[in-house]
């Protein structure tokens, strides 16, 4: 088996406990190489709704190429951080939300997914606040999120947040598209 590649230190200064309005207690952290297996359940416990708005595409699971990709990050050109929790002692990613810029640019694209079960509960537009944050700090212009026109879920986050947003409705009739001009947010 290949060995993982990491390009820089894991951060673990972005590690943190939140708790949510209905008291739950979740851990924030980045993406681990040794991810892997972790994502894959929580690929399986996701509806095919829902993995249709995160991926845009149908999938029936993740092939090990792509568990490399979402695992093997740099935590800088491309971020991403898990939200966990332990039940009986087992640790369970229940979400993830990361960037990936766009090569060159100052630009990246942002993706959100959660557990179906923890839908509605806060904890995307957590996860969104501190990586559009961390985005914002490593000097990115903005973030293009591409999402299917029926995802709700995901219109109520950044209509929440009350971010500078430009909005594209379907591009080649594939998906809308938001731009968040990270510049611009005040804080």
């Amino acid at each position: 088996m290949e060995a993982f590649r990491v390009y820089k230190q894991y951060p673990y200064y972005y590690e943190e406990w939140i708790t949510l309005g209905d008291g739950s207690a979740v851990f924030l952290r980045p993406i681990k190489p040794t991810d892997g297996p972790l994502l894959l359940d929580l690929f399986k416990s996701l509806s095919r709704e829902t993995i249709y708005f995160r991926f845009l595409t149908h999938l029936e699971k993740l092939q090990p190429e792509m568990v490399k990709q979402l695992v093997e990050i740099d935590y800088e050109s491309h971020f991403a951080l898990a939200a966990i929790i332990t039940v009986d002692t087992k640790e369970s990613i229940i979400g993830t939300c990361r960037y990936i810029v766009k090569e060159n640019t100052d630009h990246a694209e942002l993706t959100v997914v959660l557990r179906d079960d923890w839908h509605r509960k806060g904890l995307g537009k957590d996860m969104v606040t501190r990586v559009v944050n961390i985005a914002r700090s490593k000097g990115l212009a903005s973030m293009e999120i591409l999402l299917d026109y029926r995802n709700e879920g995901m219109k109520r986050i950044f209509a929440s947040l009350g971010y500078p947003v430009s909005y594209e409705p379907s591009i080649l009739d594939i998906a809308d598209r938001m731009e968040i001009l990270l510049q611009e947010i005040k804080m």
